[in-house]
């Protein structure tokens, strides 16, 4: 089986908070998490859900590359399997990997999201700049944008402006996996 590479999301974070010379304290109230879950984020003890990693993103005024970006910007960039850089959040049922960072002026992200059986995106719905385009690879997620319900199966597609509040969870029998792609505010 290929190896992922784990992300020290918790380096990355101490690093920009430095950088813009915001507490944990401040964070939390921008971000709208608690000091203590930030401060186990950045000592790399729990893995940020999707939703967390865009709130501290946004209340950090980065782009979530931000934390899968190496010190490159190059016009092409191929990704073995094995290579992809990933957040995996086994406590809450879910892997998130970037299928590519780094372009000069990259224009989009995207990701692969792998969900267990059950596991939600949080009990409160997120928004960001940008178009989404989510492509269900596998199993049945249920999608909740703007309070309009979506069920995706394998080969079905939703697209949506990334500024609507949005949530979903694994409704299927099994693990679902979703290609997400989200345009990048300029």
């Amino acid at each position: 089986m290929a190896e992922t590479q784990a992300l020290d999301i918790g380096s990355k974070l101490k690093a920009i908070r430095g950088e813009k010379r915001i507490s944990l304290r401040t964070l939390a109230k921008l971000s709208g998490l608690s000091v203590n879950t930030l401060s186990l984020i950045e000592r790399n003890i729990t893995s940020p859900t999707v939703n967390t990693l865009y709130s501290i993103s946004r209340a950090l005024a980065v782009k979530i590359n931000y934390f899968f970006d190496e010190e490159r910007i190059e016009e092409a960039i191929f990704t073995k399997k094995e290579l992809r850089k990933q957040v995996e959040a086994k406590d809450k049922g879910m892997k998130f990997e970037s299928l590519g960072t780094g372009l000069i002026q990259q224009g989009l992200e995207a990701y692969l999201l792998t969900a267990t059986k059950g596991t939600k995106s949080g009990s409160k719905g997120i928004s960001h700049l940008g178009d989404e385009l989510i492509f269900c690879l596998q199993g049945k997620l249920q999608f909740e944008v703007k309070k309009e319900k979506y069920v995706l199966e394998e080969g079905d597609s939703l697209l949506f402006k990334g500024s609507l509040p949005q949530q979903w969870e694994n409704v299927g029998n099994g693990d679902s996996t979703i290609l997400l792609v989200r345009g990048m505010e300029k």
